[in-house]
């Protein structure tokens, strides 16, 4: 049986409400270009990395590093500090490059690049790289990155900016302030009840008293996955042909839970939600069971290699 994580809702430092620097971080720039050994590092692992697993990787791919790591609100209390690098995909190139995947869409190729970044150890091996937690992260419509209103982004293989870092400030509207209240609220009362519930059950005396605490228990879980997905989702869109990217409600409201604690705290239950899925299929079936879209995949990538 899966084992029942201990949460708390602990804020933390988060560069998006930290003041501007006058300065970008010196540990990947010079001044406002990129240091050699930093671009060629990530040039280097990136498209070694891709040549493991897909055929002409440099005549689809490009990369941009984004976010609050590459404007002038880089500094936080936190280690390893985050990094994102976006990367970009010419679908049709990547599609008569690699045949195995010509009857995959956008979306779906997005997702099995992402969950080869995950699985297959890149993510792993740069979570603490030169003091950062570096992403890599597809998304679909980021081969034009200024679509996706980043706050700032450097074109790692052309060496210049796309979107150049400004000295802006995190927005705010007491609505919005409201709801980052509401959902603290949430999350302390999620983590309340679900503490409650799992001190009952490892003391619980009787058979009924261990169920009604396994339920109240099960129940807080699906309440603190469903709010974190709620604000995950949401920073999604922020950073999307239809959101506000920096300044969209959405992305302040992930980097308040961020803030608050309540964005961590859920996540925690949200983990521990998919742990027991995936313990349970094993159990019923033997191995954990693919989701829709990794069939998707599958189905297209074995028809197209016939």
């Amino acid at each position: 049986m899966t084992e029942y994580p201990d949460i708390n809702v602990e804020g933390s430092s988060t560069s998006y409400f930290s003041g501007a620097q006058e300065a970008l971080d010196p540990r990947l720039f010079d001044g406002e270009h990129l240091r050699p050994d930093v671009r060629d590092d990530i040039l280097r692992m990136l498209f070694h990395f891709l040549g493991l697993h897909f055929q002409y990787p440099h005549e689809w791919t490009n990369v941009w590093l984004a976010g609050s790591g590459v404007s002038f609100q880089w500094e936080a209390a936190r280690y390893p500090a985050d990094l994102d690098a976006l990367i970009g995909i010419d679908y049709p190139t990547f599609r008569s490059r690699n045949r195995d995947y010509a009857g995959l869409g956008d979306e779906e190729i997005s997702k099995h690049l992402n969950d080869t970044f995950r699985t297959g150890g890149l993510a792993e091996a740069t979570a603490t790289w030169r003091g950062f937690e570096l992403t890599w992260y597809v998304n679909p419509d980021s081969w034009d990155i200024t679509a996706i209103n980043p706050y700032a982004a450097y074109d790692v293989l052309h060496d210049q900016w796309s979107v150049e870092p400004s000295y802006q400030g995190a927005p705010f509207t007491r609505e919005w302030a409201h709801k980052a209240d509401r959902d603290h609220a949430t999350a302390l009362e999620v983590s309340r009840r679900y503490t409650q519930a799992l001190t009952t059950l490892k003391g619980a005396q009787n058979p009924a008293q261990r169920v009604n605490a396994e339920r109240a228990l099960h129940m807080a879980v699906d309440q603190g996955a469903t709010l974190f997905h709620e604000i995950h989702e949401g920073r999604k869109v922020a950073f999307s042909r239809y959101g506000a990217g920096y300044s969209d409600f959405n992305n302040y409201r992930w980097q308040a839970g961020k803030a608050s604690g309540a964005v961590q705290a859920m996540k925690t239950l949200k983990d521990y939600q998919d742990a027991v899925r995936a313990s349970n299929e094993a159990q019923t079936y033997g191995l954990e069971l693919p989701d829709t879209n990794t069939l998707v995949r599958r189905a297209a990538t074995y028809r197209s290699a016939r």
